[in-house]
């Protein structure tokens, strides 16, 4: 047997007349730092083994001495006529070339005085290599690091591919990215170009403003910007700019304008800069293919009521989260709310992205590819509902405007609203005088028109809905009984009854169940009484389901009698509710969706005044554009 043991070297193991020569007992490579030696002990013979922690240093420094003086070297590498005297053993140790070239076959040494003549590789980097494997030091730049990367890929050294790698990833900042990057796409690090890359999408403004820097950019980290999902503060409008100043820089760039520039989603830019500056450039007019993607944007602005169906990757906003947005309301003093405001997934932080045409409450709101419409409701406190509204507004968030779309066939309020095959339907609700209506009807935005549909068994108000693998299910009001609308049959089907009557209560759709939560339900024959949920007692809350997890947001308090502010999110796979935040202002009688917003109007920015959209309307089946509708702003 042999047994391993590490015991600390104590002063008495070292003789007196040793220490004149330099040994330390206890020699250290930093403060605290006890030096060890290992034991091995045989059951035949007790064997010490030492390890020297300056063997390794002094070592170097010797075959370094013996390189400067060129003393017992053996062979001579030459880079661009320079010539390095070094030593086979010391070059077949450290390089894997030098190895297989000096053991494996000494005729390979293509000369009889030794000279290993090297191509491809500068003698500034050869010299910077055999720095490294004669002292372990490696002097890095980004000036120097390409040529020393390549000796280093030539001799097969890879500690100093590896210490290149490590300088790139260390010295990445926003100053160098685009340097960096450059580098990586000829070192071909697919990692290392992922991180230089995500840095220039944080800078890529500033590296577009920069005329020499845009020049100096390659085609592909140009398409790499071009293609990003997320471009915060920038225009698509300044991104053709932009790639329009590249192309023009060279001549032979114009070769590859219809490639580069399918990347521009140009619907998204305005009409009138589209005629005024895109339209103008001679590329956009004479390539065919730079041709084809103007001619899509005109045609895509001149279908205004059809641009919801009309969408693919170039009409989608450039935008990589979804938000909750809340819109309209009523507040503690039953003013009526025009605002909106939107928070990420957490709830954590709340902005103002616009103000709605009208004040609105008791209303709808649908979402057809990320157009938020909204639908109904009363635009004055009346508890009696008398004086409901059948308008319908259309908000763009990819350029901020609202566009008044036709109204709806009823007045409505307190009705569901949702969408269905790209269809909007809008059930039940009160109408004129406060008298609850059966009639369902769609929205069909091709035609811009509404037209009846099969209507509910009953008349109903109060109620909620939501869709289940292209069914709609309503549930609510006086009964307990669920029903379902089977769009290829156009008829109303009866489901499984609630536990209990509810009205206005939330109903969504997780996976494959549907949750029915809050509200009020009956207590005797006239009377409601809220129905009690975890950690809170609300009514006419907004309910809303986004992945796994549904939110809550709003309300009103029956117990204490006034609205609330409180947003709840319950995890539908934790089975666990906690309060995430707090609304802006307590709301009750509000709408809610999840959608996708512009980079400015998902983040705000403070101190900035969002001016009320100016509502035109439509005249002789014209679109009119509400313009100047939403801008960033931080709520106070």
């Amino acid at each position: 047997h042999q047994t391993l043991m590490a015991i600390p070297v104590q002063a008495e193991h070292v003789p007196r007349k040793y220490m004149s020569l330099g040994m330390s007992p206890c020699t250290t490579t930093s403060p605290g730092t006890v030096r060890f030696r290992a034991m091995l002990f045989s059951s035949q013979t007790n064997m010490e083994r030492l390890v020297s922690d300056t063997y390794l240093v002094r070592l170097l420094e010797g075959i370094s001495s013996l390189r400067a003086q060129k003393a017992l070297c053996d062979v001579t590498l030459e880079a661009e006529g320079v010539c390095f005297p070094a030593h086979k053993i010391i070059l077949a140790s450290a390089s894997n070339y030098c190895k297989i070239l000096f053991v494996g076959n000494l005729t390979r040494v293509g000369s009889l005085d030794c000279n290993v003549h090297l191509k491809a590789v500068s003698a500034a980097g050869l010299r910077n290599v055999l720095n490294f494997i004669y002292s372990n030091k490696l002097d890095l730049s980004l000036q120097n690091i390409e040529e020393t990367f390549k000796a280093a890929e030539t001799l097969l050294v890879r500690e100093v591919i590896k210490l290149c790698f490590q300088f790139l990833e260390g010295c990445l900042n926003c100053e160098n990215c685009m340097d960096v990057l450059n580098i990586a796409k000829k070192l071909g690090t697919a990692e290392l170009r992922q991180k230089a890359m995500r840095y220039v999408g944080q800078n890529y403004k500033q590296i577009l403003a920069d005329p020499q820097c845009l020049k100096d950019l390659d085609r592909g980290t140009l398409c790499e910007i071009l293609d990003r999902t997320n471009t915060e503060g920038c225009s698509e409008l300044e991104l053709f700019r932009a790639a329009a100043s590249w192309l023009q820089h060279d001549r032979t760039r114009l070769e590859d304008a219809a490639d580069i520039l399918r990347r521009i989603r140009f619907p998204l830019i305005p009409l009138q800069d589209l005629q005024r500056f895109v339209q103008e450039m001679p590329f956009m007019r004479l390539d065919s293919g730079c041709h084809r993607h103007l001619q899509e944007a005109l045609t895509y602005h001149s279908l205004l009521y059809a641009q919801p169906l009309l969408q693919t990757q170039r009409t989608s906003l450039r935008s990589s989260s979804t938000m909750l947005l809340i819109a309209g309301g009523r507040t503690t003093d039953n003013c009526i709310c025009r605002e909106m405001w939107a928070a990420d997934k957490s709830c954590s932080t709340w902005h103002k992205v616009g103000d709605l045409c009208v004040p609105v409450y008791n209303h709808c709101v649908a979402i057809i590819s990320d157009f938020l419409f909204v639908i109904g409701g009363q635009c004055k406190f009346d508890p009696m509902g008398n004086q409901p509204s059948n308008e319908v507004f259309r908000f763009d968030p990819r350029n901020t405007s609202w566009l008044q779309v036709a109204s709806m066939l009823e007045r409505r309020t307190r009705f569901h609203a949702d969408v269905l095959s790209d269809h909007i339907f809008a059930v039940g609700g009160g109408t004129l005088l406060g008298t609850l209506t059966r009639t369902v009807e769609s929205y069909q935005p091709a035609d811009n028109k509404w037209e009846f549909a099969a209507p509910f068994p009953v008349p109903i108000a109060d109620h909620a809905g939501t869709i289940h693998k292209g069914i709609l299910y309503i549930s609510g009001k006086t009964l307990r009984d669920t029903y379902s609308y089977l769009p290829r049959l156009r008829r109303w089907t009866g489901n499984s009854a609630m536990t209990f009557t509810r009205c206005d209560h939330g109903m969504a759709t997780v996976k494959d169940r549907i949750f029915c939560i809050g509200g009020r339900t009956l207590k005797g024959v006239s009377s409601f009484v809220l129905v009690t949920p975890i950690l809170f007692q609300n009514g006419v809350s907004v309910l809303l389901a986004c992945e796994s997890m549904l939110y809550l947001t709003g309300g009103g308090s029956l117990q204490h009698m006034q609205k609330e502010d409180s947003v709840f999110m319950y995890d539908i796979e934790g089975q666990v509710w906690k309060k995430a935040s707090s609304l802006p202002k307590a709301l009750a009688d509000h709408a809610s969706c999840m959608i996708k917003l512009s980079q400015v109007n998902a983040t705000g920015e403070p101190g900035r005044v969002v001016p009320a959209p100016t509502i035109h309307k439509p005249h002789n089946d014209e679109t009119t554009l509400l313009t100047g509708a939403s801008r960033k702003q931080d709520f106070k």
